[in-house]
């Protein structure tokens, strides 16, 4: 019996000693994003003129095997416009880093003023919801030889009588021959029935009242971002002042420019 059970041990062991044979002893590579981005070169300024409309930028990228794409975007400094995306940067010269460059050519109608160049990176590692990483930015000063002209407001939508404690919305369309980005600001100022001012702010130093055109119509009552119509959603309350209350509409744009003015009387009751 003992004799059995040590040939039945023997046979399991070799079994084992000839399967461990077979496990690979390799070390798997497992590769890492580990580019390192040693330099960003754009310009800090720039003037442009008939002769000078390419913008040129470029990436200094050591150990870039995982480095797919490096490209560039310019936006205006607020972030809400896109002036040119995609821009993308080559490989130029290789050595122990590797430089990406590229260009792209600015609009004679930009206008003056301050913008964000944002540099990425692209690898060829991670997943593609996740391999995408801004590496930087740089602030540009550009000088243009646009002219800039002043915005227009007209098309003022509104009743010409309301209730106290009812809402109403009123709205106004804005053009800028530069572009709705070119806009600070449109607005209104109030007078109440007794020509008192109505002040925006509890320190009574502010008489202009913001309009929208964010496309939340609930707060207000826009219905569409973007489109150049101006809104707001308001009400009076019940303690309100009855009678004629006057309303003087204007915008204004970055470079401080006023637009034409609409005046308009609302009877509250």
């Amino acid at each position: 019996m003992q004799f059995r059970f040590l040939k039945i041990f023997l046979s399991f062991a070799v079994l084992f000693l000839f399967s461990c044979e077979n496990i690979p002893t390799d070390v798997i590579d497992v590769k890492n994003v580990d580019y390192i981005v040693e330099n960003i070169s754009a310009p800090n300024d720039f003037i442009y003129s008939a002769t000078n409309t390419i913008l040129q930028a470029s990436v200094s990228i050591n150990k870039a095997e995982t480095v797919k794409q490096v490209w560039f975007n310019i936006n205006n400094e607020d972030g809400t416009e896109t002036i040119s995306e995609n821009n993308i940067l080559e490989a130029t010269s290789a050595s122990e880093a590797v430089v990406f460059s590229g260009e792209t050519i600015l609009s004679n109608t930009l206008l003056s003023g301050k913008y964000e160049i944002s540099f990425y990176v692209q690898d060829n590692i991670n997943p593609s919801d996740a391999n995408v990483k801004k590496i930087g930015t740089k602030i540009l000063n550009f000088q243009s030889e646009a002219i800039n002209l002043p915005p227009e407001i007209s098309n003022l939508v509104m009743p010409t009588e309301v209730n106290r404690g009812n809402d109403f919305i009123f709205s106004i369309n804005v053009v800028d021959p530069n572009g709705l980005t070119d806009l600070q600001a449109v607005y209104f100022e109030l007078r109440r029935p007794d020509s008192s001012i109505v002040y925006a702010d509890q320190n009574n130093t502010q008489t202009k009242f913001p309009l929208f055109d964010n496309g939340d119509f609930i707060k207000a009552g826009d219905l569409v971002r973007g489109d150049g119509i101006y809104s707001l959603k308001n009400s009076f309350v019940e303690t309100s002042q009855t009678g004629n209350w006057y309303f003087e509409f204007a915008a204004i744009d970055k470079a401080g420019l006023k637009s034409n003015t609409i005046n308009f009387s609302l009877k509250v009751n």
